[in-house]
């Protein structure tokens, strides 16, 4: 009750604010119409109706609609716009979901931390799952101590560093790739893009001092002939109805589209590919953010095309996210990064405000696919 208090209070918050902001966001809406289409091969509305579909829009969820071209609203006689959630509307119900407060006589909290904390993550399902299901974590740094997980214990930070190691940084609690970079040490230096740096000159420099220190995994060779260039993820999720039954709401794999890209994040420029969760294969588009592409049939280094190419281990990735749901009974709803490898598939991390738009650019409209698993 206290929780859908908290969330009614931000809801009030957010429509005042929306109201506040109308004028401004009318003038935007010049903006959003103005994107090319991501169907350029199919006959689009007028500018007069485009306009007066995203002003009824923002009248309505009081917020505009970022994703209008890449869900294909723009299209004449393509998509219905109301089979599509709106974010804010999403966010909030997703929010309810997975941020329920427990009550107890010592104070209140919830169960996010258990995903957010990349650490804690990381060492809770390697003891429920198994090892084999997470990347190995060699260390974690936190100022000046770091925490030798072979060894287990604690040394100095400037002894971890005299050992020659290529690793994966990650901050404990970066999100859409923030603060993940993969480091070389050599010599008790630093070794990335060509130059070498002091360490300690390197963590000042890294954004945060708590960090993650796993190994590089290497993907599957199906997943490498896509792009070789960085580890490409799947992006899958699961939801938890009111039954307690788990099922995956929607996946798509991500893609680096740069030969210089060490991650695939969408707003790093790369790619979404939707997966068709019956059988585990590619759909035809791979989708990039608006703010450096369009859509694609086939990967723009590599030249692969999307359409049915097989997912190795999928059945095995679905059985591995409804077993780690499983694992955290708070929450309703988690978008897992996955890692195929050749041995299967690797939890990277869970994420409780995992977002709607590369979903919802992937398999279009979502909202009664979102209420029915949620209630079911």
């Amino acid at each position: 009750m206290k929780n859908q208090t908290i969330e009614r209070l931000r809801e009030i918050k957010f429509v005042a604010l929306a109201t506040f902001r109308l004028p401004k966001q009318i003038s935007n809406i010049q903006k959003v119409i103005e994107k090319p289409s991501y169907y350029p091969e199919k006959p689009r509305k007028s500018k007069h109706t485009m306009w007066i579909e995203n002003f009824l829009w923002l009248l309505k969820n009081h917020e505009l609609n970022p994703y209008y071209t890449s869900y294909g609203l723009d299209v004449k006689n393509y998509r219905n716009k109301n089979e599509f959630i709106p974010r804010h509307e999403f966010c909030r119900e997703r929010n309810i979901g997975n941020q329920r407060v427990k009550n107890t006589i010592s104070g209140s909290y919830n169960y996010i931390a258990l995903l957010r904390d990349k650490y804690i993550f990381s060492a809770y399902l390697s003891s429920t799952l198994g090892a084999e299901y997470l990347p190995e974590t060699i260390a974690f740094i936190n100022g000046s101590r770091v925490y030798d997980a072979r060894m287990k214990k604690w040394i100095l930070t400037s002894d971890f560093f005299k050992e020659d190691k290529t690793v994966v940084f990650k901050l404990i609690d970066g999100e859409c790739a923030e603060g993940v970079a993969l480091v070389s040490v050599q010599k008790g230096k630093i070794v990335k893009g060509g130059k070498t740096i002091d360490w300690k000159t390197y963590l000042r420099e890294f954004p945060g001092d708590k960090i993650l220190v796993q190994e590089v995994l290497k993907q599957h060779h199906k997943i490498a002939e896509l792009n070789p260039y960085c580890i490409n993820t799947i992006r899958i999720i699961t939801i938890r109805g009111k039954s307690g039954r788990i099922q995956v709401f929607a996946a798509f794999l991500r893609l680096g589209a740069s030969e210089d890209s060490f991650v695939d994040n969408r707003a790093k420029g790369g790619l979404g590919v939707g997966i068709d969760l019956s059988k585990g294969v590619l759909m035809k588009y791979g989708f990039v953010h608006d703010e450096f592409g369009l859509k694609e049939e086939q990967h723009p280094l590599t030249g692969v095309e999307f359409a049915g190419y097989e997912i190795p281990f999928w059945k095995e990735v679905v059985d591995l996210v409804k077993n780690a749901h499983a694992q955290f009974y708070s929450l309703q709803s988690i978008g897992w990064d996955i890692v195929i490898t050749e041995k299967g598939p690797v939890l990277l991390e869970g994420n409780d405000d995992w977002e709607i738009g590369g979903p919802q650019d992937t398999y279009g409209g979502l909202k009664k696919r979102w209420n029915e698993l949620r209630k079911a």
